[in-house]
């Protein structure tokens, strides 16, 4: 299975510019908890990411409003990222390595969805449900067992 069978397709994304008002907005409006910040609309390319802990962070630390801090000074530069042709199994392992729960997923430089444990879960679910319940939730353990050890 490929990462294109699973992602969320043509997810929101910030700009750095944008404030951490905008993108808490977009989380609430999306129910999610990441956004990929692209180095423009145009070029939808990733230069970064942040999640709703990275928000939490950098505004208790703070002594401005969300809306006065650009999203720039809170997120994390180093992404990881994986194409829409990647092997499920291949996305998994560098979630659990580089102990994310989410990925942007990046086809010729551009941002086209993103991956996340939700979605690979929804997947073992459909792929081990002829194996039967306990298999399927054994293997699915595993997997995210494996991913949250990794932090």
């Amino acid at each position: 299975m490929r990462v294109r069978e699973l992602m969320t397709g043509k997810p929101a994304a910030c700009v750095p510019s944008d404030s951490c008002a905008v993108v808490g907005e977009i989380m609430g409006q999306w129910k999610c908890g990441f956004v990929p910040i692209v180095e423009n609309y145009d070029t939808k390319r990733v230069i970064g990411v942040v999640t709703d802990r990275d928000l939490l962070l950098q505004l208790v630390g703070t002594d401005r409003a969300p809306s006065q801090l650009p999203v720039g000074q809170c997120m994390t530069r180093a992404v990881k990222s994986v194409s829409p042709d990647t092997e499920l199994e291949e996305a998994a392992k560098m979630m659990e390595e580089a102990a994310v729960h989410r990925l942007p997923v990046v086809e010729e430089g551009r941002l086209v969805g993103v991956l996340s444990i939700k979605d690979i879960a929804l997947a073992a679910r459909k792929q081990w449900a002829h194996a039967g319940p306990h298999v399927a939730e054994r293997q699915l353990t595993e997997i995210l067992e494996a991913i949250a050890a990794a932090r």
